[in-house]
């Protein structure tokens, strides 16, 4: 049987500048029983963390079930609000990150962004230019 884990860790920084972010994970495995695959997936969550990629010890496991369709559910995660359907996607979709570092008072912290370009951590925005180097 096939079994989907989602798994919250916390990427933390050296640099004072970057903003702490929250990864929501999601990994499968075969196993044989939910117990197992528990055991398995809680094996892999222990190893991809660093000292800077923390467990936060919060998951759930859930077996596959896979249907007659092109598409297969991999895993899914469920938030209850009591807010209104913009509310709830202002919160948890489009504010995951800010548009500008200065909408909201943070720095910028650049990286190369590929073709010229320089993105950054905290922020969607990206720049033209090696504003990287400049940091």
């Amino acid at each position: 049987m096939k079994y989907s884990g989602i798994g919250i860790f916390k990427h933390c920084f050296d640099d004072p500048k970057r903003i702490t972010q929250f990864e929501e994970r999601v990994v499968v495995t075969d196993a044989s029983s939910p117990e197992e695959a528990e055991r398995i997936i809680l094996a892999e969550f222990e190893e991809y963390s660093t000292d800077s990629v923390e467990f936060l010890d919060t998951y759930e496991i859930k077996e596959i079930y896979e249907e007659e369709s092109i598409v297969t559910e991999i895993a899914c995660s469920i938030r209850i609000f009591a807010g209104t359907d913009e509310e709830y996607l202002s919160k948890y979709w489009h504010d995951q990150r800010p548009l500008s570092c200065e909408n909201v008072g943070w720095q910028h912290v650049w990286f190369n962004k590929g073709n010229g370009k320089s993105g950054c951590y905290n922020c969607q925005e990206e720049r033209d230019g090696e504003l990287w180097k400049t940091a």
